[in-house]
């Protein structure tokens, strides 16, 4: 793409929002409507709020939904979705489902998608998905990637804002971690084409489902 964004361009995406910040889930699923992203996703539609506007009010919808009792996060997983594009925007408050591989790779059969993701770690995982399969991805450590193509993009993050991209200091503090929160939003706009910007998150019309989360592995063995 022409246009070459980097962290400096998303500083300021959450504004004063330091909760949406710090505990997030961004998703960009090519080609599909909201809706049937939700459809993909098996999502239950509430009947009641399915609507809101902006990143707040997203926030807020997932706490009232768990303070009522009605489900719990072990469970479900509130999220919002929002057409930018050709793209879907799926967005988690406090969640994580668009990291997870076993839900997202059904999704992807024929087509992208971009999730990031930051909660207590400053640096957080980063997945990118084409066709039904993984081809990059991180988990807490950018520096240890996978998939099938683990350093196609790895120019891109060195110009984005991750830095040097070499192996750290076995010394380094947790306090000299970096976040990569603003670099994150940088390499998805170079994959997706898709530049979020605080005033688009204050505005979108989220439309807002439950997605069932998956059993943890070791139940399953």
């Amino acid at each position: 793409m022409k246009e070459c964004t980097t962290e400096a361009d998303y500083t300021d995406v959450f504004g004063t929002d330091d909760d949406f910040e710090e505990s997030h889930c961004f998703t960009y699923v090519q080609a599909v409507s909201p809706e049937a992203l939700l459809e993909k996703l098996k999502a239950s539609r509430v009947t009641t709020g399915t609507a809101v506007t902006g990143l707040s009010a997203l926030r807020e919808w997932t706490i009232e939904l768990y303070r009522l009792k009605d489900h719990t996060f072990e469970e479900v997983q509130p999220v919002g979705v929002v057409q930018v594009g050709d793209w879907t925007l799926m967005v988690e408050y406090n969640g994580f489902m668009g990291t997870e591989p076993e839900v997202m790779l059904p999704v992807t059969q024929g087509r992208t998608a971009v999730s990031h993701m930051a909660n207590v770690s400053p640096v957080g995982p980063f997945c990118w998905y084409v066709d039904g399969s993984v081809r990059m991805s991180y988990g807490e450590d950018p520096y240890c990637r996978g998939g099938s193509h683990p350093d196609e993009l790895l120019d891109v993050m060195r110009r984005v804002g991750f830095g040097p991209m070499e192996d750290p200091d076995e010394g380094e503090s947790e306090d000299e971690v970096k976040s990569l929160t603003a670099a994150k939003f940088a390499l998805a706009h170079h994959v997706t084409g898709v530049r979020l910007t605080r005033r688009l998150l204050e505005t979108a019309e989220f439309t807002c489902g439950l997605v069932t989360k998956p059993a943890p592995s070791w139940l399953r063995a």
